[in-house]
């Protein structure tokens, strides 16, 4: 529908009350999957397609609007919608191949209705009864009965309503309203531009509904404060019955074995609970509430001698906590979380106290059968490919992803970076959320939804927005709110784009990693290496004290595969640039001189772009996980060497550069021999350093290590004072007996080698 674009008038429904996030008039709820009673939504539902008015959609929910909205009668309970389609849900409502081209994925960015008729069992009468809704793009208003429940704007984030006064015993209506305008149509939804990835329409994600008593618990949130078990258990208690009640609330902690062969069967956290923990000091508290009345505890605990969560190491601890009242269980809830603290200092990210280097990938969450609509199968199996690439820290593309990737990540001992839709935002969308918040109650959605899990280690921001004034005042208000109001000891990020505006990017500051895509000679100008090196080395200058993380670095391989060389190419022009500075090296050894803490490939897998402009090939695998590319073995082999020794962490001091005494002979006009003493074994050096104290031009020069009975070779990208090399790019067996090293040049260019060095750190 053309229309003119008037800016929405509808609010975040996410705001906070003496500490305590409430949404749609209820306690922002936990949404750990429990054992409780729950009834799920999933299955058949009818469903009926039609043009909607994207500014009535945006429109503030007034008694009117939801009167002219009910008009069709769409959300009468005697509607007869038997000549509606039916659609098993949860699914997107764009219509799945399953193959991996353009179209695909069916473009549908407008509205759908949703019916279903439920039969509530009557004992759940007197209970309190959350929907809970685990993602519904974009813009979702519901009804039960005929009577309005709510609306929810955003489509990656879970939201909840209290529906307990709107069901009845028996039959009992479910209407849903969803309208998803398309991205570059209007400036005031996150995504709002042309994003590329894909816009889904419909109940994405899980729906069901929850039934606890009338005093229950709604929150837990769990922040470890030491590697000595200290931690803080800030839990929500809420009273819905009609009269004062005394609790008493008992937290009880056990352990876990990431061995056990029921370790990746569900992600609910009382199914990986083993033996209960001692914990003196979490005695339990009694506590009385008011009718209506909703309570923040806050109790500390130390848990002795605690197991450490860490990279490839997922020592979990489960909190179940039993709530009773006149000495019966009368609800519980169980959370899994992890001792695990996270710091920087200056250009060094530290994971429980260690210096760490993290080499990971990215991951859409999407499947060409499925679209966006995850499952724990399909998570595990993912998380598990991800794992086989030898990485330490898995971004979660541009959005959060479902709650239970992360409880996956925390299980597979897997650090992570989520954030939420901010993609390329300029100077209009900046102002136009300002004004709605959305952004805002999607930070604390992505948040609140997931505050436990231990691998999340850094929340971003956004990703490569233009505007700089707004977008730094952005940042500050989140960093401001984020750590004053619910500090939960992570990192906070965003992911800029190189050129928007550049190295020196104002927005970085109140930060704490500077992180950005770099993708120089693809979007950017330079060459791939020779940009992202300076580009680094001028970002390192303009922020001396924080980590430098490139965020992405990739290319496409292109559906006619004709990039699938040009993939692995730029890949190793790029890794190569970053390793160079990177604050820790293979071996386990401080970089004094290094400053890149975290580098991310863009991506695991192939995905689909909006609007089906193209099929995108950045994939190390396609989108099916089972063909590979080239690039696969490269990158496998190279996040082996980087991390198999040590997991990315720090345990040592770097080991400084050797030199090598040679004897340089000017074998021809185009080559010079370097000749040892003796012979060499280079393998356990990452590189080597030529000082060249005098050359006439700085044409890239080839590097020749010499064997025994064999030759390997390496081509510089240009010529330095100090010249590094990597070694792992020649071959392991020449490395190991390295009898003389010749290097050649193109003709007419002079060169003097003053000597040579073995490095672990690249640097002299």
């Amino acid at each position: 529908m053309n229309q003119q674009y008037i800016e929405g008038t509808v609010t975040s429904t996410l705001s906070f009350k003496d500490q305590i996030p409430y949404q749609s008039n209820m306690v922002y709820p936990s949404f750990d999957p429990q054992d409780r009673v729950t009834f799920s939504l999933a299955g058949e539902w009818k469903k009926l397609r039609f043009r909607a008015d994207h500014n009535w959609s945006m429109h503030a929910r007034t008694k009117d609007w939801i009167a002219k909205t009910e008009q069709d009668g769409f959300t009468s309970c005697s509607y007869n919608d038997e000549s509606w389609e039916t659609k098993t849900l949860p699914a997107p409502e764009n219509h799945l191949t399953g193959k991996e081209e353009v179209h695909a994925a069916e473009t549908y960015e407008d509205g759908v209705w949703y019916r279903k008729t439920i039969h509530w069992p009557e004992a759940y009468a007197e209970q309190v009864v959350t929907l809970k809704c685990l993602g519904v793009s974009y813009i979702s208003d519901f009804w039960i009965n005929e009577s309005y429940v709510g609306y929810h704007e955003g489509g990656f984030t879970p939201f909840a309503f209290d529906v307990s006064a709107l069901l009845k015993p028996g039959e009992n209506l479910i209407a849903v309203r969803i309208d998803n305008p398309p991205w570059t149509t209007r400036l005031d939804t996150v995504p709002a531009v042309n994003n590329d990835f894909f816009n889904y329409t419909g109940i994405i994600q899980d729906l069901y509904l929850e039934v606890v008593p009338s005093l229950y618990i709604s929150r837990v949130d769990v922040v470890p404060l030491t590697l000595q078990g200290k931690l803080q258990m800030d839990y929500v208690l809420e009273n819905r019955s009609s009269e004062s009640v005394t609790a008493f609330i008992k937290p009880r902690f056990f352990t876990t074995d990431f061995q056990s062969p029921n370790w990746l069967k569900s992600p609910k956290a009382k199914s990986i609970c083993e033996e209960e923990v001692p914990v003196p000091t979490a005695q339990g508290t009694t506590v009385t509430l008011a009718s209506g009345e909703s309570k923040k505890i806050k109790e500390m605990a130390t848990i002795p001698h605690p197991q450490i969560w860490s990279i490839r190491e997922p020592h979990l601890y489960v909190l179940g906590l039993q709530l009773y009242h006149d000495d019966a269980l009368i609800d519980s809830f169980y959370t899994q979380f992890g001792f695990r603290t996270l710091a920087t200092d200056g250009p060094r990210i530290k994971l429980n106290d260690q210096s760490v280097f993290f080499a990971g990938v990215a991951r859409h969450e999407e499947w060409p059968e499925y679209g966006r609509t995850a499952s724990w199968r399909r998570i595990v199996d993912d998380v598990t490919i991800l794992s086989s690439l030898h990485v330490n820290l898995v971004r979660t593309a541009h959005y959060p992803n479902h709650i239970e990737t992360f409880i996956a990540l925390d299980r597979f001992g897997l650090p992570s970076m989520a954030e939420i839709p901010l993609w390329q935002f300029e100077t209009a969308h900046f102002e136009a959320q300002e004004r709605r918040g959305i952004s805002y109650q999607m930070w604390r959605e992505m948040i609140f939804s997931s505050y436990n899990r231990p691998s999340i280690a850094m929340w971003s921001t956004q990703n490569e927005s233009k505007d700089v004034t707004l977008r730094k005042q952005y940042n500050e208000a989140l960093v401001h709110e984020t750590k004053t109001n619910y500090p939960d000891g992570r990192l906070l990020t965003q992911s800029s784009a190189a050129d928007q505006p550049g190295f020196y990017d104002p927005t970085m500051e109140p930060l704490d990693v500077a992180g950005w895509t770099m993708y120089f000679g693809i979007f950017h100008g330079s060459t791939p290496y020779e940009g992202t090196k300076h580009f680094i080395e001028q970002a390192h200058q303009a922020w001396p004290d924080k980590p430098i993380m490139n965020t992405e670095y990739g290319i496409w391989s292109n559906a006619d595969r004709s990039y699938i060389e040009k993939q692995v190419e730029i890949y190793q022009d790029v890794q190569l640039a970053l390793l160079e500075k990177a604050t820790v090296t293979p071996g386990g050894e401080h970089n004094p001189n290094g400053y890149v803490a975290t580098i991310d490939y863009w991506t695991a897998f192939d995905w689909y772009v909006n609007h089906n402009q193209f099929y995108q090939t950045m994939g190390i695998f396609h989108m099916d996980r089972l063909a590979k590319k080239p690039l696969y073995d490269h990158f496998v082999h190279d996040h082996q060497r980087l991390l198999q020794q040590t997991n990315g962490f720090a345990s040592k001091e770097g080991i400084p550069s050797k030199p090598l005494p040679v004897t340089i002979e000017q074998t021809n006009d185009v080559q010079q021999t370097l000749r040892l003493q003796e012979k060499e074994d280079l393998t356990s050096a990452n590189y080597l350093i030529v000082h060249v104290s005098h050359f006439s031009q700085s044409d890239p020069v080839t590097i020749h290590l010499h064997g025994d009975e064999n030759e390997s070779s390496f081509t510089t990208y240009t010529l330095e004072e100090y010249t590094v090399i990597p070694l792992w790019r020649f071959d392991s067996d020449v490395r190991k007996g390295v009898q003389f090293i010749s290097i050649t040049h193109t003709k007419g260019q002079s060169i003097t080698i003053e000597g040579l060095y073995r490095s672990h750190t690249g640097t002299l």
